[in-house]
């Protein structure tokens, strides 16, 4: 494998639902601008891709589009590491946009 890459859906308040997420993504010229923060995700601060799920549409199961975040990216942070009881070979963190950057191209 050349990268490693975390699916990043669960949210703080909406678990996996994906039908009742928050983190937006507003268009904004050549970019969309995320704003928002998955919880729990595998390989959070480790992986060199993020593969975010966030609303650019209507509330409800519509209006949602996958965003592949990129490690270094403007805007993009991690909370601290999880402590678990198992499963402790691969880092848990909080993955957090603020004002991230996403090229649409």
């Amino acid at each position: 494998m050349e990268k490693l890459a975390s699916y990043c859906l669960t949210e703080p308040g909406s678990g996996s639902d994906a039908s009742s997420l928050s983190t937006s993504a507003v268009e904004q010229g050549d970019y969309y601008i995320l704003n928002g923060s998955k919880a729990f995700i595998s390989g959070g601060g480790q992986s060199d891709i993020y593969l975010v799920m966030a609303r650019t549409g209507e509330s409800g199961p519509k209006g949602i589009t996958c965003f592949l975040v990129e490690k270094g990216m403007q805007g993009l942070s991690f909370g601290k590491k999880e402590k678990k009881m198992g499963w402790n070979s691969q880092p848990t963190r909080a993955v957090i946009l603020e004002n991230c950057h996403v090229p649409k191209e």
